[in-house]
């Protein structure tokens, strides 16, 4: 990971939860709203950052429709989510310290937070309020860039 991407990534000597959305996907507004109300609590025990798939142009209208606080980082090209495999919307990865990838779920979901909580050695550390926020099976949206970029040639993402 370039040094610039890894202090997007990895701001201070926790873990990372990334979360990609993509701008113009009516999931990835849930998505935002959702890691909105969850930031605060993973922030116990690791940073957040959600990678946004958008124009410049479109970064700013899709933040003013989610209201999204988290530390975002937006990409046009959707490189971060080609590089870890990420083809859709809504799909989280959990990040160590030292850069590498732990772990990526295939959307967002109740068990998915769960899973990552518990990873972040902290079982409880997402309130019940939060949780009930969230989609019971794991939930993902539009197809990102990174789709394009690593399947094979005529396979559908």
């Amino acid at each position: 990971m370039p040094e610039s991407l890894s202090e997007a990534v990895l701001p201070d000597e926790r873990p990372a939860v990334v979360l990609f959305l993509k701008a113009g996907c009516g999931c990835s507004e849930d998505f935002a709203r959702m890691f909105t109300a969850l930031e605060p609590e993973f922030a116990a025990r690791a940073s957040c950052l959600a990678v946004i798939e958008a124009a410049e142009s479109d970064a700013g209208p899709f933040l003013a429709a989610t209201g999204l606080t988290t530390p975002r980082l937006v990409q046009a090209d959707g490189s971060l989510a080609a590089a870890w495999g990420v083809t859709k919307a809504g799909c989280m990865a959990l990040v160590r310290p030292d850069g590498t990838v732990e772990a990526v779920w295939p959307g967002l979901s109740r068990q998915g937070c769960r899973d990552v909580a518990g990873r972040l050695g902290d079982p409880q550390l997402l309130s019940a309020e939060s949780l009930a926020l969230l989609p019971g099976a794991a939930t993902a949206g539009c197809p990102l860039h990174s789709a394009s970029l690593t399947s094979p040639p005529g396979a559908s993402p």
